[in-house]
């Protein structure tokens, strides 16, 4: 279990200056609670919120893309490898990393958001809520990202990563809402997206237990690709 926390804390080490750019997103949204009367300007401020939650879905896929292209190009996974720890364990790892990453931001936008929009009309709860929903659905594209990172580049990694993000919503739109189950994250990150003052979003837990469920399934999957991967190969 050491060495898996171990590279999971290097993960969000090496990551720490995209977390800093999602921080000062944060950051943006707690400076316009003190400068604005949020009453009068609580629409625009919920906007914000959702606009600001949605960056870190995208920031996953490509923390999860670029993870295992990184250590390949710097040769350092063969030195991690090297020292009796399994493939499995490496990628769990990383998962736990992105893990870590999306939940920090998760958190501190949790506490501005409760700050701001939890005090001008969204409960609390709700806030949190959709915090969770939000870190699942960001927590599962990353995963699924890094299941393409272990044969394709970054690029690669996360155009196939936004197809088969994007089939199953495009699915639900054309064919039955329930498509958009397959893979949740666009369900999850709707959800964020379709929150309002007027109408309270009802809870829905299981679907961040499917969301949780599938992660487990898409790492197993990258487990079982990545011990297939010759990773002694260079990439460019």
């Amino acid at each position: 279990m050491k060495p898996v926390l171990l590279i999971a804390v290097n993960f969000v080490r090496e990551q720490r200056w995209p977390i800093l750019v999602l921080m000062l997103w944060v950051l943006l949204l707690a400076f316009l609670g003190l400068a604005t009367d949020m009453q009068r300007q609580r629409e625009d401020l919920l906007f914000i919120f959702k606009q600001v939650a949605i960056y870190v879905v995208v920031f996953s896929i490509f923390f999860g893309g670029s993870a295992i292209y990184n250590e390949r190009k710097s040769r350092r996974i063969l030195a991690v490898l090297a020292k009796d720890v399994a493939r499995r364990e490496y990628l769990s790892g990383l998962v736990i990393g992105v893990t870590i990453a999306c939940g920090i931001y998760g958190f501190t936008l949790g506490l501005t958001g409760s700050w701001t929009i939890g005090q001008i009309g969204i409960s609390v709860g709700e806030v949190w809520y959709l915090i969770a929903c939000l870190t699942a659905a960001s927590m599962l594209a990353g995963t699924v990202a890094l299941m393409f990172s272990t044969f394709l580049n970054p690029f690669f990694a996360a155009g196939a990563t936004a197809v088969v993000l994007g089939a199953p919503v495009i699915a639900a739109h054309v064919l039955s809402a329930r498509w958009g189950y397959v893979i949740p994250v666009g369900e999850l990150t709707l959800r964020v997206m379709k929150s309002s003052f007027n109408s309270p979003m009802p809870f829905s837990w299981p679907l961040i237990l499917l969301a949780l469920g599938e992660i487990f399934v898409f790492w197993m999957l990258s487990a079982w690709i990545f011990t297939r991967v010759d990773i002694a190969v260079a990439v460019e």
